[in-house]
């Protein structure tokens, strides 16, 4: 089953290319086969993908929204409307500090697309981008100057 992940910023603006995210996740599901995608639900980009996907199962009813999660489930945790199931990927104890750049790296290493909002030479999402391009992970770009892997 072929899966794609989201990298982006967390306070970025995104509503100006909703379509462009919408219509790259069309094409991985229409031309590329993927049914599974996997968000972290962090930030601006990933509730922008989230929604799409959530929108697109309409048409897709077999494509999977998954919650990819840094913690384990704490009391009290409600899985987002957008969401068909949540899953930690994590097999070690990684303390706190570190859990949300190492479930990235898995993230990476689990899917075969990263679609990325990277706009800035800085932070989780682009280095999580620049480690998607060293595995030799397809990093598809919805800005017309990709910053991820310079």
């Amino acid at each position: 089953m072929l899966t794609a992940t989201f990298f982006g910023h967390r306070d970025f603006d995104y509503s100006p290319y909703r379509d462009k995210v919408r219509a790259v996740i069309m094409d991985l599901i229409v031309n590329h086969g993927v049914e599974e995608f996997w968000n972290g639900f962090r930030g601006n980009f990933d509730k922008i993908c989230a929604e799409a996907v959530y929108d697109l199962k309409a048409s897709f009813p077999t494509v999977k929204n998954i919650m990819v999660l840094s913690y384990h489930h704490r009391r009290g945790f409600v899985l987002p409307k957008y969401f068909d199931e949540s899953v930690y990927l994590l097999e070690k104890h990684v303390p706190p500090q570190y859990a949300i750049s190492y479930t990235n790296q898995e993230m990476v290493l689990r899917a075969d697309f990263i679609l990325s909002g990277v706009c800035r030479h800085y932070g989780g999402a682009y280095a999580a981008c620049i480690f998607a391009k060293q595995k030799k992970k397809e990093v598809l770009d919805i800005f017309e100057d990709p910053l991820c892997g310079e």
